[in-house]
């Protein structure tokens, strides 16, 4: 028969459960699990048994925070195969399976045994043994399995002649364990009273176990089997043991792990007024998951009562996090009380409730004193708070003391990125941070800055403290020497990785020497104001080198703005120096460069800069200014202007790109009427043998001009080209039409052919539509019409090659 019924057995009961395969059954204390435990270390629901297979079960925990071994082995996620042992703490049950209506083996082999060694048994003690299969039950950690027995009132009890006299007297059995033999009388009335502590607890455990017996063989008889006689059992009154012995054993009783029963018998002592009940019974309720507000009030009572043991425990209550009223005002003045009474261990919660202002006023300061008492205490919370001052203070130290790196790298260390107001800057980017830093660094090359003593640390919380740190210093600059000494203001702030960074920072300083003269220098109020006073040779060397830190790295950037800021100031300041010419050209052909690459003009806020270089004489400023000129980036677009400037650009330097740049658009007639002799002038006597691809290649085409008046001059336009064909796809394709055009033999033609393919193929428009030409009327080669088709596509969605600009190649 198919295996349908799962059989639970522990040390005192047994049940059965409806389990066919693919069955999910919850285990947990929760009344609305399948197997219902109690005990403080079972969670509402705990793990899950599913059967997978006839035999076979998989446990899984329900909750990460569940823990259980199944035969000695623990793990989260397990399969096991019938009978196992399943232990939760100091339960446990044995799983198996059986039929249903069957009787286990195990029961079936107690049934023959106690037929066997009781076959005279009264009906009464074999009917106690029949019980009806459950499946709606509740498993109690101390739960009995019925017995085969006598019935003593609810009580099952094995028969056996000493038992028999033992329940039809169970007074006289008492007085006789109380009264001992003559002989030993002395000796029992000497360890009368420390064993009297101990003979509570056990007739306590007793009769708590014999209650628990009578109420669940009374439930099982009502659903079983019907009621026999009852007999009536005296049970020792607790008035022979004085309040004390009872309060002592109840402490044992909670140790022993039964916090619930020893608060049942603290009870009345409490009701009746007994102080000293009253801790171990808030001790109790709280053991036993019972708690509430009424712990508190015990506790509290307890203290009022003169109970200064209770103390630590009263403070550990109205802490608790179970304590519904833990940050209400109530708890605030129950801490102020311990505390005013002397318990240290209330510093550490106050000053928690008087920094988050939890039912209080909010008080930095009054929450640090808390904390110094609770660290005095040797409260190591305490300690990781306090330690917050002393981090922020060695941040801003450590802050100073960088000031002497060669690098600014490690300012990100002590930097948060998010800044306030630093120095003279406010809320400057990182990189306007790092220049202010590195300018410092140029100004002054030697350094020697050192932490003074007087720091100050003021608390706005615990994770943003203001710090005062005094510094001095001594900077030097060649013969230049200045000494003296500043505070540093500063705020701290904890990050979510739990590092210290300085938010805002701001100095002042006072000076205490300048050599060799006090004229030599510019006053400042900030270390990073204070400058030399340079002549004007030192001056102008201070902004060239200025410029230099400014435009350092413009090839791997996109971003302009610093270094045109630099070089303008320098032009501002030095009008009628020409120093920065050169780095003006320089940052020009750069953007130039960028504009080309891009297409497009990345911020229109740097033409008006572009024109003032352009107006002082920069000419790759006159020639950027003539690009978005032409483009219409930056300024309104003006071809006219734009070959004016190209004009005015050669004209200034004679400069080969200039040259360039004006022929091409005296070539093309941007702005002005084309002037193919002017252009002609400029180009053929310089361009014809140059081995820059744009030259060549612009050269090739008034070359093409001419040859088409003179034939003899092919040769000197292919000559020209292929000079540059492999830097620049474009002549390389125009190469290729003049020897298919005007070549003398078939190879030449060939040859001619292949290099159109080839620039066609390298993204040349131009070369794609000549090639699908070209197959089309089988110039160059056989008749593909297909083919022809594929290239005249292709040519309709190329876009055109990017125009390069003349600082791009290398002749």
């Amino acid at each position: 028969m198919p295996l349908t019924v799962l059989t639970l057995r522990t040390a005192d009961s047994l049940h059965e459960l409806s389990c066919p395969i693919d069955a999910s059954i919850d285990l947990g204390s929760s009344s609305e699990c399948e197997i219902v435990l109690d005990g403080g270390a079972i969670l509402p629901r705990h793990c899950v048994f599913r059967r997978v297979a006839e035999k076979r079960f998989r446990i899984q925990r329900a909750v990460p925070e569940a823990w259980f071994t199944v035969n000695g082995v623990y793990a989260p996620d397990l399969e096991v195969e019938t009978p196992f042992q399943f232990s939760l703490g100091m339960e446990e049950i044995r799983f198996d399976l059986g039929v249903e209506g069957e009787e286990p083996p195990e029961q079936a082999e107690e049934a023959s045994s106690a037929e066997e060694a009781g076959s005279d048994a009264p009906a009464e003690e074999s009917q106690a043994v029949v019980r009806s299969n459950r499946r709606d039950y509740l498993l109690q950690p101390t739960a009995m399995k019925p017995r085969a027995g006598e019935r003593v009132g609810e009580v099952i009890v094995e028969s056996s002649p000493e038992s028999a006299v033992a329940l039809s007297s169970p007074v006289s059995v008492l007085e006789q364990a109380k009264a001992p033999e003559p002989a030993a009388a002395d000796e029992a009335k000497h360890d009368e009273e420390e064993s009297s502590s101990l003979l509570l607890t056990g007739l306590l455990v007793c009769g708590v176990m014999i209650a628990a017996i009578i109420y669940w063989n009374r439930h099982l008889d009502q659903v079983s089997s019907p009621p026999v006689a009852k007999v009536q059992v005296a049970v020792p009154e607790r008035t022979h043991f004085t309040p004390e012995q009872i309060i002592r054993a109840c402490e044992e009783l909670r140790h022993a792990g039964a916090p619930l029963l020893a608060a049942n018998l603290l009870m009345p002592l409490a009701e009746e007024g007994h102080v000293e009940a009253m801790q171990p019974l808030a001790n109790a309720l709280r053991a036993s998951g019972e708690f509430g507000e009424e712990v508190v009030f015990l506790m509290q009572q307890a203290v009022v009562g003169g109970s200064r043991a209770a103390l630590s425990d009263f403070v550990s209550v109205v802490d608790d996090a179970d304590n519904p009223a833990r940050y209400a005002e109530s708890s605030f003045k129950q801490l102020q009380q311990a505390a005013t009474l002397g318990e240290a261990s209330a510093w550490m919660p106050l000053g928690e409730r008087h920094e988050h202002g939890n039912g209080t006023v909010q008080d930095i300061k009054r929450a640090l004193a808390a904390y110094e008492k609770a660290q005095a205490d040797g409260d190591q919370r305490a300690e990781a708070k306090l330690s917050a001052r002393q981090a922020a203070l060695d941040r801003a130290a450590a802050f100073i003391r960088s000031w002497n790196e060669v690098s600014v790298a490690t300012l990100l260390d002590h930097v948060a990125a998010a800044q306030g107001k630093f120095f003279m800057l406010d809320h400057p980017p990182m990189d306007a941070l790092l220049r202010l830093e590195e300018e410092m660094r140029a100004r002054w090359p030697l350094r020697r800055i050192s932490v003074a003593a007087g720091a100050k640390a003021e608390l706005e919380n615990f994770d943003l403290i203001h710090v005062i740190q005094p510094f001095q210093f001594e900077v030097q600059r060649g013969d230049r020497t200045a000494r003296g000494k500043g505070v540093l203001t500063c705020t701290v702030q904890r990050d979510e990785a739990d590092k210290w960074r300085i938010t805002d920072a701001d100095d002042t300083i006072e000076l205490t020497e300048l050599l060799p003269k006090k004229e030599q220098f510019v006053s400042a109020a900030s270390l990073r104001e204070l400058k030399p006073a340079f002549t004007h040779e030192e001056q102008v060397e201070e902004s060239r080198l200025e410029i230099l830190r400014g435009m350092r790295g413009i090839e791997d950037t996109q971003d302009f703005k610093t270094a045109l800021t630099v070089l303008m100031n320098a032009v501002y300041e030095f009008p009628q120096e020409t120093f920065w010419k050169p780095f003006a050209d320089t940052l020009c052909d750069r953007m130039a460069r960028q504009l080309f690459a891009d297409g497009k003009w990345l911020d229109a806020a740097w033409a008006e800069p572009v024109h003032q270089l352009s107006e002082r004489g920069s000419v790759s400023a006159m020639l950027l200014e003539g690009h978005l000129l032409a483009a219409g980036y930056g300024f309104t677009r003006d071809e006219k202007r734009s070959t004016a400037l190209y004009q005015k650009a050669f004209e200034a330097g004679k400069r080969r790109d200039a040259r360039f740049y004006y022929a091409e658009a005296l070539f093309q007639g941007r702005g002005v009427p084309q002037d193919i002799d002017k252009a002609g002038a400029l180009v053929l006597s310089f361009m014809t043998r140059s081995k820059h691809p744009l030259e060549a290649y612009l050269a090739a085409h008034l070359l093409w001009r001419k040859a088409e008046i003179n034939p003899a001059l092919w040769q000197d336009v292919y000559d020209t080209l292929s000079r540059v064909t492999d830097k620049h796809p474009p002549a390389k394709n125009l190469a290729g039409m003049v020897l298919l055009n005007h070549g003398q033999t078939t190879k030449e033609r060939k040859t001619g052919f292949a290099a159109i393919k080839a620039a066609a193929e390298e993204g040349v428009v131009e070369a794609m539509k000549t090639l699908a030409n070209c197959y089309q009327e089988g110039i160059g080669s056989e008749k593909d019409f297909l083919t022809a088709t594929t290239w005249k596509q292709k040519a309709a969605v190329t876009p055109p090659l990017r125009k390069k600009h003349y600082t791009e190649f290398e002749e």
